[in-house]
């Protein structure tokens, strides 16, 4: 009889595929941050090839642990010691020959239940899984597509977005009263000379670095000075809107134009036309009080100029309400400042550095990553509540809101002012006559509201005396 077949020896305690496991850069140390899946922590009950695109998530991310034996709440289930074999011998190359990353593969073990760790470096170059790209943000393994593809490729190889330049522009194209501008807020800022200007427009857009080696014109150029850079970036201009309430716009405006010029009107446009200020006199001088201070709604829109996504199609938005102002932009926000609470902490790291260089040399910001704490000390100097924040990977919202305190205010429109609005919102084009039988008023008080709608821009007369008809501007 043929001798028995020997029993397969058992597995030891704990296997390392490698001397030591790869540091994990963000790997936590606690215990208790442990207890659930993170940026840096993945468990799976049982191993399937689909984890591949975890492994490639955590390589194009901040690295990472995928258990295998593990259910969703970290508990140890385990994995027949037959499959733990397998994964100690093929996972390494299989995950190499698949993604190109070199993992560590470790055994673990709690009574008598085997569990598998794939210890994933983060890698500096982009990882694909079967010609597709994915990246952790959070506890979700996300796949890169369209815009977000493209900023990762960029950024993963040391290029920025703003920096890549477009063909069959010319300096010459660019438009002129965007760099007066810039001139004009380099010297009253002094971060700019004289003589620095003493040079052609080609030498001053090589001194920005807003050239390339064969001359051509950087996107960051186009933003900052082309008169129509939306022919290039659809998003690439602010829209400011008055607000009732969420759900019911009164006027609006849209800024267009180079960076510079949007950024020389904004401000403001919302100071005179969006928000009505408190009026008091100390001694024979008026004083004119505003909901939110002037340097903090600045610091907060350029913020946004500068680190807005114009590769999103998506424009700058600014809603003002009677108590508050909030300010979307499409933003690639660093999903770790997310996650760590560190918006306020971080160092100066622009999402458009070109675009961010050339503000500074404006004098419009700072270079040390101190805008965010700015805003709030201007708050609190002014008497108001700091900015708050919402945000996801691609949209940064902040909000000034004074609407758990008094009005600093009055009310910018009557309650007969508004219904007037939304009448004419209804009724396009109406006469004054249309307007002061269908509301009930007389046409005298009609007179009155209209002066003031009038100076305050909600509204405009169109036409002669006889054929006049009255819109609402924005």
């Amino acid at each position: 009889m043929p001798p028995a077949p020997r029993p397969m020896p058992r597995l030891p305690r704990s296997i390392s595929t490698a001397p030591s496991a790869a540091p994990i850069s963000a790997t936590p140390t606690c215990k208790a941050c442990m207890q659930i899946e993170h940026q840096v922590l993945e468990w799976k009950s049982t191993w399937k090839d689909d984890h591949l695109r975890e492994i490639c998530a955590f390589a194009n991310a901040q690295g990472g642990i995928l258990c295998i034996g593990k259910d969703d709440h970290g508990r140890v289930t385990g994995v027949p010691e037959s499959a733990a074999r397998k994964l100690l011998e093929n996972l390494p190359n299989k995950v190499r020959d698949v993604t190109g990353v070199q993992v560590d593969v470790n055994l673990h073990a709690e009574g008598d239940l085997y569990w598998v760790e794939v210890v994933v470096p983060a890698v500096s170059t982009p990882v694909s899984c079967r010609g597709e790209f994915y990246y952790r943000s959070g506890s979700v393994c996300q796949q890169l597509t369209g815009p977000a593809l493209t900023h990762f490729l960029l950024e993963k190889t040391g290029a920025q977005w703003d920096s890549i330049p477009v063909d069959r522009v010319a300096p010459e194209e660019l438009d002129s009263i965007s760099f007066e501008i810039f001139q004009r807020e380099a010297l009253r800022n002094r971060r700019m000379s004289a003589e620095d200007f003493d040079i052609s427009r080609r030498e001053l857009l090589q001194r920005l670095e807003l050239l390339d080696e064969q001359g051509r014109l950087k996107r960051a150029a186009l933003l900052l000075f082309h008169p129509h850079p939306t022919r290039w970036f659809a998003g690439a201009f602010i829209k400011v809107g008055f607000f009732q309430n969420d759900a019911e716009i009164l006027y609006d405006d849209t800024l267009e134009g180079s960076l510079f010029r949007q950024a020389d009107q904004v401000i403001d446009l919302i100071y005179t036309k969006y928000m009505r200020a408190w009026i008091s006199y100390d001694g024979i001088t008026r004083v004119d009080r505003y909901p939110f201070p002037r340097t903090a709604i600045r610091e907060a829109v350029f913020n946004a100029i500068i680190h807005s996504d114009y590769s999103s199609g998506v424009p700058i938005q600014i809603r003002v309400y009677d108590q508050k102002v909030v300010i979307y932009n499409q933003a690639r926000i660093p999903m770790l400042w997310v996650q760590e609470g560190a918006l306020d902490k971080h160092g100066s790291k622009a999402i458009n550095p070109l675009i961010a260089r050339a503000f500074y040399r404006a004098g419009h910001v700072e270079s040390w990553g101190r805008g965010i704490k700015r805003i709030a000390d201007a708050c609190r100097e002014y008497g108001t509540a700091p900015q708050s924040y919402r945000f996801t990977d691609s949209e940064v919202v902040t909000v000034f809101s004074n609407e758990n305190s008094e009005p600093l205010h009055q009310p910018l429109f009557s309650e007969r002012q508004l219904a007037i609005i939304a009448w004419l919102r209804e009724h396009p084009a109406s006469s004054r006559k249309a307007v002061a039988e269908g509301m009930g008023l007389s046409i005298a008080m009609l007179k009155r509201e209209f002066d003031e709608l009038t100076k305050l821009g909600a509204v405009v007369r169109e036409g002669d005396k006889k054929s006049a008809r009255w819109k609402i501007l924005g």
